[in-house]
């Protein structure tokens, strides 16, 4: 999913940007400025205020990490990479890096560089669920029936979803008449037996065209009849949407985060209807969504802010404060889980899943755990589902197997779709 966003632009992109001047992009582009310049005490003043806008963003941190290189507060410097280390992070080419290069004989230097490459050392505690013949899918979402123990993984490239039963019999569930585009997030309600599947078009589907773009809907599934229900689509003349994931109430509403407008769209299921939930304002880039086990607050992960809490009654929005040592950017993936939130970050280096630790109130992300990076079947992990007390979820997406012109590469560089499975 994340490659819809242009990634350095998104990590520096404010809050509510419309309303302000001087703004993290602001002073990031001076920063920027000033370095080329050689302007040293500049650049730093400028990253000091983009790290107070923006504080835990990785990008930040390194850059800032860099100013005090460039200025001689080696200890600050030293500071910023020991966070980088202890949010689980890697940047080793940081050791030739020139910005850096008085500090090369350091031991506190040589210590944090050691950090960066122990986070680079596998952490593997998934198995292989299953695997899937078609190596030319590029696979987005999965999610599971429970009733019929039935998998379903949707199709980036082939605009389709297949189905994978108990027996590990491996078919096509959609049809072509569906009017599918890629297929991003799913999910199942099985009381209401009820597949619901947010798709948008892009670039890297087959028979793309430009009139495609900007096409995106929800649709809707029977799991007794195996058949199309209903296609939901945005408002007209709404502009731009990008539906990408959702999630379904006990109640049987489905909410969507829609990444184009930065908002977040529900399905009434009574009404039978599609509406705006949370107008665009409060996010850069929403991706997973999730709620807390009592359904009183609906959390969005935003690619390039962090998390952040709604709560259902007010619809008042809030980022989740988080601990030093937490980075909450780069999730594609979002689930709950308990009183934690289970989390895919395939915006990060490494590429891992976590889990975060959230505090008794929601509002606050007190510790977390790196349960699987570093995977050799890793090529993008993107979403996931989990299933009693263990977390399956796509490995390798394979969103990077496309040339220049977004044509899909030779078989024999593609592998086959894993899914893994990890206990919590």
């Amino acid at each position: 999913m994340k490659k819809i966003i242009v990634l350095i632009a998104a990590m520096i992109l404010p809050l509510k940007a419309q309303e302000q001047k001087k703004d993290v992009t602001y002073y990031f582009q001076q920063a920027v400025a000033a370095y080329e310049a050689k302007n040293f005490p500049s650049f730093l003043d400028n990253m000091l205020e983009a790290n107070k806008l923006r504080q835990h963003s990785p990008r930040i941190i390194l850059n800032l990490a860099s100013a005090y290189a460039v200025n001689g507060r080696k200890d600050k410097a030293i500071a910023c990479l020991d966070q980088l280390g202890q949010m689980g992070l890697s940047y080793a080419a940081v050791a030739k890096d020139s910005d850096f290069v008085a500090m090369f004989n350091d031991e506190a230097f040589k210590k944090a560089i050691k950090k960066f490459e122990d986070n680079k050392l596998p952490v593997n505690r998934s198995e292989v669920a299953f695997s899937l013949p078609e190596k030319d899918l590029i696979t987005e979402g999965v999610a599971y029936d429970p009733v019929d123990k039935t998998f379903y993984v949707g199709s980036i490239h082939k605009k389709k979803i297949v189905q994978r039963d108990a027996s590990g019999n491996v078919s096509d569930f959609s049809v072509p008449e569906d009017g599918l585009f890629s297929v991003m997030g799913m999910k199942v309600d099985a009381e209401r037996r009820i597949l619901w599947v947010a798709t948008s078009a892009t670039p890297q589907m087959d028979g793309f065209m430009k009139e495609n773009e900007n096409q995106t809907a929800v649709l809707k599934y029977d799991l007794k009849t195996k058949k199309l229900l209903k296609k939901y689509l945005p408002p007209a003349n709404t502009g731009a949407h990008w539906f990408g994931d959702l999630v379904v109430a006990s109640n049987g509403d489905v909410y969507i985060s829609d990444s184009r407008p930065q908002g977040i769209y529900r399905i009434d299921f009574k009404k039978d209807e599609l509406s705006e939930f949370l107008p665009k304002g409060y996010f850069s880039s929403p991706q997973g969504i999730t709620f807390s086990n009592d359904e009183k607050y609906l959390f969005v992960a935003d690619y390039a802010l962090g998390i952040f809490r709604i709560d259902m009654k007010t619809k008042s929005c809030e980022q989740l404060k988080v601990a030093l040592d937490v980075c909450a950017l780069g999730i594609d993936g979002m689930y709950g889980y308990q009183d934690q939130l289970i989390v895919i970050q395939n915006g990060v280096n490494p590429h891992r899943i976590a889990r975060f630790k959230l505090s008794n109130t929601f509002d606050h992300i007190d510790s977390y755990e790196k349960l699987e990076a570093n995977h050799s079947a890793f090529d993008e992990p993107t979403l996931g589902v989990i299933i009693g007390d263990e977390f399956f979820f796509i490995a390798n997406s394979q969103w990077g197997s496309f040339d220049k012109e977004n044509k899909i590469l030779p078989m024999d560089r593609l592998k086959n779709p894993v899914v893994l499975k990890l206990k919590l």
